[in-house]
């Protein structure tokens, strides 16, 4: 089961306000569901090489996607990332491409 702490949820929705506008989220619990789903059915998972821990999920959103990043089983943030960060993001070495 992924835990998504309270300051983690107001930090994405005081930060990225980008992510919360374009999901068209009111509240920390409509963002804690989005949150949630989007871990459970990805579009793609990364493994970060230094750090088989952190896993960023990320799931597809018209031309941007939308990252979700944990460690262990933790999010610690949530943010949107256009197609040029995109591209830029899989030429990263990972350990491990679902």
């Amino acid at each position: 089961m992924v835990r998504v702490s309270q300051a983690t949820l107001k930090h994405i929705f005081e930060k990225h306000q980008d992510l919360i506008r374009v999901l068209g989220i009111d509240s920390l619990e409509k963002l804690r569901e989005v949150i949630v789903r989007i871990v459970e059915k990805p579009d793609e998972i990364y493994v970060d090489a230094g750090r088989n821990d952190v896993k960023y999920y990320l799931k597809k959103l018209d031309d941007e996607w939308i990252t979700v990043i944990l460690v262990g089983d933790e999010v610690k943030t949530a943010y949107l990332i256009g197609l040029e960060s995109y591209r830029k993001f899989r030429r990263k070495r990972w350990s491990q491409h679902y």
